[in-house]
């Protein structure tokens, strides 16, 4: 009798750990999910607390730190607010938008140097095609292609050139190359990716290409538009 109660006794204190360890695990599965992966896994990144328009200056008042998982950070998050105020918004950024310089103005973009321009590429005149992981800040290479004209229509069939013909090869040194100033989607946002540092995941399509250029390169690109030529914009990873 005695060896049973003690029997019981021991089952039922081993009963009460295992609810204690049942309910402890549960607790921290649940604190887990809840704080600790943020807390121990999460970084700080700058976000909006309002919806701002292009032109507006950013003060501290409008923006605030968010714990988020780094690897759903945008290229070239801001993570220190410093970097940010006093900035003027390059287009409309939403609200809770992470954010990174390539949203706002560029006062050195702006300032460019004596002899430089911005200058939007039009895109349909000129380009044949160009890569849609360009970034803000590449170098790159117009690479002209003759483009034959389509052929007279004989004995009711139409017969067609073959509509790109490159005749001459050029060499990079002879390109031109110049720096990509801004890349903006139909809704005239920046173009930038939107996790991690890979660039094969962009915010959305590039529509316009705007470069910094001088008078000179863009005078020698339009004159070889006007003579029939197009180009392949090229850019080094």
């Amino acid at each position: 009798m005695k060896k049973f109660r003690t029997r019981k006794k021991t089952g039922i204190i081993f009963s009460i750990i295992g609810i204690i360890l049942m309910v402890a695990s549960i607790t921290t599965v649940g604190w887990w999910e809840v704080k600790g992966r943020k807390q121990f896994l999460y970084s700080e990144v700058v976000v909006l607390n309002q919806s701002v328009e292009a032109e507006t200056i950013i003060t501290e008042d409008m923006i605030k730190y968010f714990k988020e998982d780094p690897g759903n950070f945008i290229e070239g998050a801001v993570v220190d607010k410093n970097d940010v105020i006093g900035k003027r918004a390059a287009h409309f950024i939403p609200k809770y938008s992470q954010l990174a310089l390539a949203f706002f103005v560029d006062e050195s973009v702006k300032a460019a140097e004596e002899g430089k321009y911005i200058f939007a590429i039009p895109k349909d005149d000129w380009i044949i095609t160009f890569p849609n992981s360009l970034r803000r800040g590449d170098t790159i290479f117009f690479y002209p292609v003759k483009m034959l004209e389509e052929s007279k229509e004989e004995e009711g069939i139409n017969n067609y050139s073959n509509p790109i013909s490159s005749t001459k090869i050029y060499k990079e040194e002879n390109m031109i190359n110049c720096e990509v100033a801004h890349l903006k989607d139909s809704g005239n946002r920046e173009v930038v990716t939107v996790a991690g540092e890979e660039r094969d995941d962009g915010s959305s399509n590039i529509a316009t290409i705007e470069i910094i250029t001088n008078y000179e390169d863009i005078s020698y690109l339009q004159g070889l538009v006007e003579d029939s030529w197009k180009f392949i914009i090229l850019y080094k990873d």
